[in-house]
């Protein structure tokens, strides 16, 4: 990133409270202790907000085949540290691979990268299994007896365009910068 864009974007940042504190009513001055720890407050939800999607951000990345060492290269640290700092969590579900497919029962399909999930869910749904999650490198599954078909879309804001609705599409979940949807196409 060029230095110009980096200062553009802290710009923006920091003009978030500035912008809170002008449209507040009244608006905040700096002559009260109580809006001072008001904007602290609002400071601190930016900057947490900002720490979560640093961690999605990378979740995405990983999922699009980059490695610790490049993520920790472009954060200025070490793969070690990168790795230590920012792997998610092991949970059941990150250990249990594929699994499932009696009727009821979840269906969790691993190693769902960027590139190859539409083509995962392509193949679930032709199977007639209903998307109902998604997670890192995870996509979770109920079986149906529908057959199924996904969009994809990406950007901040999962809004439905009308034209969708009215097409029968419905929202599934987001796993940034993605937000999933689905439909049912007809009974198996």
């Amino acid at each position: 990133m060029e230095i110009a864009e980096e200062q553009v974007l802290r710009e923006k940042t920091a003009a978030i409270v500035f912008d809170w504190a002008a449209g507040r009513t009244p608006p905040f001055t700096g002559e009260t202790h109580t809006g001072f720890a008001e904007a602290i407050g609002v400071a601190h939800l930016v900057s947490d907000e900002a720490r979560v999607n640093l961690h999605r951000w990378i979740d995405a990345a990983r999922r699009a085949g980059l490695s610790w060492s490049e993520i920790g290269e472009t954060l200025g640290m070490s793969k070690q540290a990168a790795q230590q700092r920012f792997r998610p969590g092991e949970t059941t579900e990150d250990v249990a691979g594929d699994i499932g497919d009696e009727m009821g029962e979840d269906i969790i399909r691993k190693g769902a990268t960027a590139f190859n999930e539409m083509s995962m869910l392509r193949d679930e749904g032709r199977k007639g299994h209903e998307l109902i999650r998604t997670g890192a490198l995870t996509l979770v599954f109920r079986p149906t007896s529908q057959f199924w078909e996904y969009r994809r879309s990406f950007g901040l804001s999962y809004n439905l365009p009308r034209e969708m609705q009215a097409q029968g599409w419905r929202y599934v979940s987001t796993w940034l910068p993605f937000h999933y949807f689905k439909r049912a196409t007809g009974p198996l």
